[in-house]
């Protein structure tokens, strides 16, 4: 039992993986994810390989060197071409990743521009629906010699059809139209 505890005491180092995608492109963003890491994070790039879509990369943090690696590839999602970033750092906590990755797309924003918006889906108008430049449907004509009534809940109906006709504005003199009293 004591071994349980003793070793549930332990701490385990932690390999945090945090992922960004945007909507550029990889040829675009690449230049600008290494120069991130060298002036703005200040990080000693070890190796790096375009082609291959990696930065291995050393922090500095309290005196401290931990290990990392920022990988940049190519996704496609609903046919749209987008850029992935996933960036690790042995032994941080995922807070400080996802930190440096918003502050990744905040350069890319910065120096690129905004990442071009999502395709809209149209939908195909329904074949039932004139089109806009075509003949529209006539409007029913109301016989005269039938007037209607309203219904209580709002539709309308021929009198003849009811059998009765209900007028639309009330005529008893008991019944008077006035606004709600003033709060």
């Amino acid at each position: 039992m004591l071994a349980l505890v003793l070793t549930a005491g332990v701490a385990v180092p932690a390999w945090a993986r945090s992922e960004k995608t945007l909507a550029y492109q990889r040829a675009e963003v690449w230049p600008a994810a290494v120069r991130f890491l060298v002036v703005d994070e200040r990080v000693k790039v070890t190796d790096r390989d375009a082609e291959a879509g990696y930065v291995l990369f050393e922090l500095r943090d309290d005196g401290k060197l931990f290990r990392g690696s920022l990988e940049v590839m190519t996704v496609v999602r609903d046919g749209r071409s987008l850029v992935r970033f996933v960036l690790q750092i042995a032994d941080r906590p995922s807070w400080l990743e996802i930190a440096m990755l918003s502050r990744l797309e905040t350069k890319l924003r910065r120096e690129l521009g905004s990442p071009s918006p999502p395709p809209s889906k149209q939908d195909p108008a329904p074949k039932d629906e004139p089109k806009p430049d075509g003949p529209r449907p006539e409007a029913p004509k109301l016989d005269p010699a039938k007037p209607e009534a309203t219904t209580t809940d709002g539709h309308e109906r021929d009198a003849a059809a009811t059998g009765h006709r209900r007028p639309a504005v009330p005529t008893s003199p008991d019944v008077a139209l006035a606004a709600p009293p003033a709060r």
